[in-house]
């Protein structure tokens, strides 16, 4: 019996995990209504600690539009 209970929280966490890593990456329309998050993607994409490139780029083309309206005075 207590086989049967390890194993089903051996399945529970291995589903659980796998779930996490298919999410979907977070788009440019999200990380700019969520200026706290951008931050921290592109904090943990320049030290190498973000895990899923897609967000890296998205919030990396965030990064430079932002600078460059800033440069142009908008």
């Amino acid at each position: 019996m207590m086989r049967a209970g390890l194993a089903a929280i051996a399945i529970t966490v291995a589903l659980a995990s796998l779930a996490a890593c298919s999410q979907e990456p977070r788009g440019k329309d999200y990380l700019s209504a969520h200026p706290d998050e951008l931050a921290q993607i592109l904090k943990a994409c320049a030290n190498g600690t973000h895990d899923i490139p897609q967000e890296c780029s998205n919030a990396s083309d965030l990064d430079i539009l932002r600078k460059a309206r800033g440069s142009l005075g908008k």
